[in-house]
């Protein structure tokens, strides 16, 4: 059945879910989560091609860290869309995303396909890395808002209780500081953290979650309680097909 995308707006936020193809591991080791959220970065650009980063692609020295500066560009970028939010996983990735200009989301996603090369040639493989189309979630409302942006930072918990949303959590506190812990996420930063602050556009979001603790609390009642974690999973999923 094919994948129905919504006609992108500018001004309205998306959440974007790109898989591996056949469920192929995109990530085989830090360096390689790094290289994407710099990509997400650099290549947010109104202007920028992929041909003008060849060394970027292949050569360019990649932190073996959290880095806290922003990666140096040549020039001041013209955003595509605004990255309001992310969780990279083994397989797929998950964006929440505002279009800035007619055609945004699809041309950052476009542009985003210089990962696919870097990948290949540093694990000499071909074909194509991601699954195509990409799946896109049009959000329509502040409670549908909430309820994504948590699920999106609640990815990680497959890591450590792969069926915790059929079965539940069975060590909320366990969980709890793993997700806070988790790099390759926005929510350490959504708590405070300086964790790719450079790459979040927060200042909309921020609106909603209100202060740190206001949303480490939303989510610690959906993992603690199992009413709460029943109701948000049912609106996760509902949110998720429209």
């Amino acid at each position: 059945m094919p994948v129905k995308r919504p006609q992108f707006v500018n001004g309205e936020i998306y959440h974007i879910i790109i898989r591996g193809i056949a469920g192929q591991k995109t990530f085989l080791e830090e360096r390689d989560y790094l290289r994407y959220l710099i990509s997400l970065y650099k290549f947010n650009d109104e202007e920028i091609t992929l041909h003008l980063f060849p060394g970027f692609l292949y050569r360019e020295a990649i932190p073996t860290k959290i880095i806290v500066e922003p990666p140096k560009l040549d020039k001041t970028r013209e955003p595509l869309v605004e990255i309001l939010g992310f969780c990279l996983m083994l397989n797929h990735i998950h964006l929440l995303v505002r279009q800035i200009i007619d055609k945004g989301i699809s041309l950052f996603i476009q542009k985003m396909g210089g990962y696919s090369s870097y990948f290949n040639k540093k694990y000499q493989r071909f074909g194509a890395l991601f699954q195509r189309p990409f799946k896109a979630i049009h959000i329509k409302t502040e409670d549908q808002l909430l309820i994504l942006i948590t699920y999106i930072h609640l990815n990680p918990i497959d890591l450590i209780e792969p069926n915790w949303k059929i079965e539940g959590i069975s060590n909320p506190q366990k969980v709890m500081e793993f997700l806070e812990s988790y790099p390759w996420s926005s929510y350490p930063y959504y708590l405070g953290k300086e964790n790719f602050s450079w790459l979040i556009d927060s200042d909309f979001l921020k609106k909603i979650l209100k202060s740190p603790e206001d949303f480490r609390n939303f989510v610690e009642a959906r993992i603690f309680y199992k009413t709460e974690f029943k109701n948000f999973l049912e609106k996760a999923q509902k949110f998720s097909l429209e």
